[in-house]
């Protein structure tokens, strides 16, 4: 993959997608900007990625994309690293499953703030600065859930439908700026040895193997690439 004196944000990069994401550009020469509201894990996953690639440019910033004052105190000081790809990571799921009817309405509010307003902030600071450049990729990262709706799930799948809306909609508006959006939709990821049938390849994916999709997108390579979303969930079992 090729990528000419890049700069990227990374959100959600103490761990999991985001962290491996962070690490995959880092070794492809990119400057490398980590972001997550856990402080020590944050310093943890930059100091594991400079001792994994030799020579990463990776620097770190603390705020809660779910909060907007915290977005609105960093957004100048990402903004001076003049980066050209915005990794969308960060994202809840696991609180609050169950029954549409017996979930607390308060946490439908708290997902929405991380999952799609974070995301909406972040990249409405950081994209004059793309389109002034006339160069960005933004990639989103959504879930199949959001493309299949997910029982037990309802709240999460509605976050993840709309940052599949607002990736098709955003599209249209700058990539003629060739600042291109895309998503990526992961399936059972993290797991790998088990599957519970999620899939026909018959396993969970690999962090790593949805930040390559996620690296290839933010790549000069994904020149031709804008509006869509990809999927990475071993040919998934609709559910």
């Amino acid at each position: 993959m090729r990528f000419d004196n890049r700069a990227a944000v990374v959100t959600g990069a103490a761990a999991g997608i985001g962290k491996s994401a962070a690490r995959l550009l880092a070794e492809h020469g990119v400057k490398v900007i980590m972001l997550d509201r856990d402080v020590k894990r944050l310093a943890e996953a930059a100091d594991e990625i400079r001792g994994q690639v030799n020579g990463a440019e990776i620097s770190t910033m603390t705020a809660d994309v779910g909060d907007r004052a915290s977005l609105d105190g960093v957004i100048g000081r990402l903004n001076a690293e003049n980066p050209d790809i915005l990794v969308n990571n960060a994202g809840i799921w696991r609180d609050n499953m169950g029954k549409f009817w017996e979930t607390d309405p308060d946490t439908w509010v708290n997902r929405w703030k991380i999952n799609v307003f974070g995301m909406m902030y972040l990249t409405r600071g950081i994209l004059p600065g793309m389109i002034d450049r006339g160069y960005g990729r933004v990639i989103n990262v959504a879930s199949v859930a959001g493309v299949y709706g997910n029982a037990n799930m309802t709240d999460y799948s509605t976050t993840k439908g709309a940052v599949l809306a607002f990736t098709k909609a955003l599209a249209k508006e700058t990539t003629p700026y060739d600042v291109l959006v895309t998503s990526v939709s992961p399936g059972n990821i993290g797991d790998t040895e088990h599957d519970n049938g999620l899939s026909f390849i018959g396993r969970g994916g690999s962090f790593d193997e949805c930040a390559e999709m996620i690296c290839f997108l933010a790549s000069d390579n994904a020149s031709y690439c804008s509006g869509q979303d990809y999927q990475v969930d071993g040919c998934r079992k609709k559910m």
